[in-house]
């Protein structure tokens, strides 16, 4: 049988606007219903409801030192509270799509006391999810939340990849088995790197990051070609002729005529 597919709505999350969010938009796999089977024609039509689970969007926000709630919006931020805001929108307008749940994890930097830290990350994420409850009408039982004081390890990349003085020193100091606070310490006896951990490294981690988890379904159409049965071929008549003159076996009727006396009346 041949099958032929056909997407009947398709509103996924084509409907993101934004590249960025485009771009960290993560699809899951689906499951599917059969939700009618019909004959049309030639054809067997089965029409599924396809619902991908766990499709994903994230975003990043920005914080200053030692702030928890959310400051002016610098142009990053506003960037990405634009696209946050598109996406909630197209969920909100569009009956296909459903937020499942709503994590978000609040950061701190490595420097300074790390109790104190601990605290900040977990007020970052508490002041947004506020921010994300009232902007978008959700119930808290939806929005997770998550607190990561950041360790100098986590400087790690960032340091790699910068033009840091003294890298491989900053690095060693990074990745030893000493405390924290004495990391920072050793860090600040590096004036020049200092600097650069100061004003390029550690803003970044002073963030909170959201990511939205939701459903899509759309209906897909398959159309299957019924095969009709083929004829049955007519069956054939065998005659054989017998050796003996005269005889003819007809297999068909089963009659034997003996046609051997020329005299005889037929």
């Amino acid at each position: 049988m041949k099958q032929f597919f056909f997407s009947l709505v398709i509103p996924l999350a084509l409907g993101l606007a934004s590249h960025r969010a485009e771009a960290q938009t993560h699809i899951a796999p689906s499951d599917s219903t059969l939700l009618s089977e019909t004959v049309e024609g030639n054809y067997l039509v089965r029409r599924y409801k396809i619902t991908s689970h766990d499709d994903e969007a994230q975003f990043s926000l920005k914080y200053s030192i030692d702030a928890s709630k959310l400051p002016a919006l610098t142009t990053g931020n506003a960037t990405e509270m634009t696209d946050l805001d598109e996406m909630m929108a197209r969920i909100k307008q569009n009956p296909e799509m459903k937020i499942s749940r709503i994590e978000i994890t609040g950061y701190a930097s490595p420097d300074g006391n790390p109790a104190s830290n601990e605290r900040l990350a977990l007020s970052r994420a508490e002041q947004f999810r506020s921010i994300v409850e009232s902007r978008y009408a959700l119930p808290a039982s939806n929005i997770q939340i998550k607190a990561d004081a950041e360790q100098w390890q986590a400087c790690d990349a960032a340091v790699r990849d910068s033009s840091i003085a003294d890298k491989e020193k900053v690095l060693a100091i990074l990745n030893s088995p000493v405390a924290e606070s004495s990391k920072e310490q050793q860090l600040k006896a590096i004036p020049a790197a200092w600097s650069v951990m100061r004003q390029q490294i550690l803003p970044p981690m002073r963030r909170v990051e959201m990511a939205v988890y939701y459903t899509t379904d759309r209906i897909v159409e398959v159309r299957t070609l019924i095969e009709k049965p083929k004829p049955q071929p007519a069956p054939q008549v065998v005659q054989r002729v017998c050796p003996c003159e005269g005889f003819v076996d007809d297999e068909t009727i089963g009659i034997v005529v003996d046609m051997s006396d020329p005299d005889g009346v037929y």
